[in-house]
This record gives structure tokens, sequence and C-alpha cells, in this order.
């Protein structure tokens, strides 16, 4: 068996283990689900285990291959350091990458990027997935390639939410910083009181699950002057939230990046936060074995060109 069938193999067994479905790996892997299966079935047969069990919903790996899954990327990404160390070709190149993003991310800072690394690397694929708690985590082990992450420069925030206590395993690059507005519908009635704590702290609020939960700074920085907010509706997703602010009478505090950008299609008001939290910072993430893989280079150096220092 040549080397070069070997890695098509363990690229088969990896894709396996992410997208836990034939017919899903077949598709990213742009094989018949028959090749793929009869892949696995040569898999299977080297490493004497069943490797994947069949149910409902998809592929349930197996403790032996999960137990080298960290050791399969790490083979892998040494075997695309080798066939790229001549150079990377973006136009050619058939690279796959996994990203995590802040769900706000999706709106305001993948557009910026995405069509042009469609147009410059028609055969890089990029896949995204939603930044979860454990997703860090997941970068460290290699599960992701990358990740766009919110971290907050006050001390008073969570202290894994904070700049300082990114994992000295991860590198990582400031994109911008950012802060927080106030979401109400076009005709709400505070649009015609004046606008500050007091009012704030009297309206009922929607809350969003992040990363951290449904608790952050902001709950922080109000606890110190005595306040809680007592009347909060709680929503996992902010496109959902933005919805259910413009038909109701809740206020919904997000950044102010994803305000600007769903006020262009909603029937929505920006109010300032009528309280002072610092910036908080939009960091580029990855792993440090990949630091110097020259198209994980390429795809950072695309991502820096078109969103460092933009403007929410």
């Amino acid at each position: 068996m040549s080397q070069q069938y070997d890695l098509n193999l363990l690229r088969v067994l990896l894709t396996l283990l992410e997208e836990r479905s034939v017919s899903k790996a077949a598709d990213k892997l742009f094989l018949t689900q028959s090749a793929v299966s009869k892949q696995l079935a040569k898999l299977r047969q080297q490493l004497n285990d069943p490797l994947f069990i069949r149910h409902a919903n998809g592929l349930s790996p197996t403790p032996r291959v999960r137990s080298l899954e960290p050791k399969l990327r790490q083979w892998l990404q040494s075997a695309n350091e080798m066939i790229e160390a001549e150079g990377f070709e973006p136009a050619i190149s058939q690279r796959n990458f996994r990203c995590c993003l802040n769900e706000t991310c999706f709106a305001t800072l993948l557009p910026r990027f995405f069509g042009k690394l469609m147009q410059q690397a028609p055969g890089l694929k990029l896949d995204t997935h939603r930044l979860e708690p454990g997703s860090i985590e997941g970068l460290q082990k290699g599960e992701f390639d990358l990740a766009i992450v919110a971290r907050d420069n006050d001390e008073r925030a969570p202290s894994h939410f904070q700049v300082k206590q990114v994992p000295a395993q991860i590198r990582s690059f400031e994109l911008f910083r950012d802060d927080h507005v106030c979401l109400v519908r076009k005709d709400h009635p505070v649009l015609s009181q004046q606008w500050d704590l007091d009012c704030y702290m009297q309206q009922a609020h929607l809350t969003c699950e992040c990363e951290v939960g449904d608790r952050w700074l902001l709950h922080s920085v109000l606890a110190e002057q005595g306040l809680h907010i007592e009347n909060s509706t709680l929503t996992a997703d902010f496109f959902a939230a933005a919805l259910l602010c413009q038909s109701s009478d809740l206020v919904f505090t997000c950044t102010r990046s994803f305000a600007q950008q769903v006020i262009k299609t909603h029937q929505l008001e920006l109010l300032p936060l009528p309280i002072y939290m610092a910036p908080f910072s939009y960091l580029l993430a990855w792993p440090q074995h990949l630091e110097n893989d020259p198209a994980h280079s390429w795809l950072r150096e695309l991502i820096i060109e078109h969103c460092h220092n933009t403007k929410p």
C-alpha cells in the first residue's frame, strides 16, 4: 500500500470523526458514499476495530478511534506541512479548516473576508461553527484550526473571559475593539423619555446566552452599584433576540457591531448603554502548532487584512 493511499485513508477516518456520517463525509471529501464505505471497511480491517457504531443519529466513534484522534490530527498536519513546504498556492489548495466564531461574527466579520477567500482559494474549505463552552479547549486539542473570540479587557469580567487569560498554547491577534449598546423597537416608549441608568433598569430586558452562559461583565458592573436586572427573558440566538426586541418592549444589550448590522434590516433603534464598560477585544486565535503552517498563515493574513481595525 502506497504512502499516498495511507494518507487518503487517514483523511477519511478524520472526516468521519468530524462529520459522524458516511454521506456527509463523502460530500466533504468529494467521494461517493460507496467509496467512503469501502475505505472505512479497510480501516476497520487494518486497525482491527469497528471504529464507528451506527445508530439513529449517525455514527458514534469507539473508544479506540477516540484515542487515535489527537495523533491523527497531528500526523495529517505534519503531512500537509511537508506537502506545502515548497510554498502554498491558494488557487489550487484543497485544505479544509475548522473555525469557531462568536455568534455575532457570522454577521459582522465573516462577510468581510469570505468572498475574498472563495475568489483566491476556491478549493480551500472553511467549515464554521458557533463558539461554545469548551471551544477553546477544542482549539488546543486540534479539534478546531482557528477561532474568532470576544475577550474582555476589564478585570471584573469572568476570569476565563479576559484577554490576559488566553491559554499559553494559543496564539492570538487583536482584530479590533467593540463596545456595547442597546436595541429597542422604533416606537418604544423610552424613545420619548430621558434615557439614563434609572430608565434602563426599569425596563424588561433580553439576555442572550453566549460562550460564558447568561451572566457576563454587565452583571458584575451593575452589581457594583447594587443593581440587578430582575425582569429578563433568555434566548440562545442573537438574531432571534433582535426579532423579539422588534416586536416587544424588551431592551436588548448587545455589541455595537451587531446592532449596526441589524438596524439595517429590522425596525430597531440604537441607544447608548447608560453605564460605562470598557471596550472588549475580538481576537483571532489559533493553536501554537499551526503557527508556521503555510496555508494557515495565508488564511490568517487574509482575515487580518479585511478585519483588522475595521470600524463596527
